[in-house]
C-alpha cells in the first residue's frame, strides 16, 4: 500500500483517440481511449446501441480535434 502526500501535478492523458459512452441505465459517461482510428471505428462498432460521443485525438498533451481543439489537456 502506498501511503505519503498524493502528487499535486496534474495527470497527463495518453496520446491516442478518446471518446465518451454513456451505458443504459448510468448517468455518468465512461471515457475511453483507443491508440489507432481502426481501434476507434471498432469501438464506435461494439458500442452503437450505447449514447456514443467522440471527444478528440490527443498528441504531446494538446487536443489535435473535437470538443477540445487546441487546448492543453492538463
Amino acid at each position: 500500500m502506498k501511503k505519503g502526500r498524493p502528487s499535486r501535478a496534474p495527470k497527463k492523458l495518453k496520446d491516442g483517440y478518446y471518446m465518451s459512452i454513456t451505458l443504459k441505465n448510468t448517468v455518468k459517461p465512461i471515457r475511453i481511449m483507443r491508440e489507432t482510428i481502426k481501434e476507434l471505428n471498432h469501438a464506435k462498432e461494439k458500442f452503437k446501441n450505447h449514447n456514443f460521443q467522440y471527444i478528440g485525438r490527443v498528441e504531446n498533451h494538446f487536443w489535435i480535434d473535437g470538443i477540445h481543439k487546441g487546448k492543453q489537456t492538463t
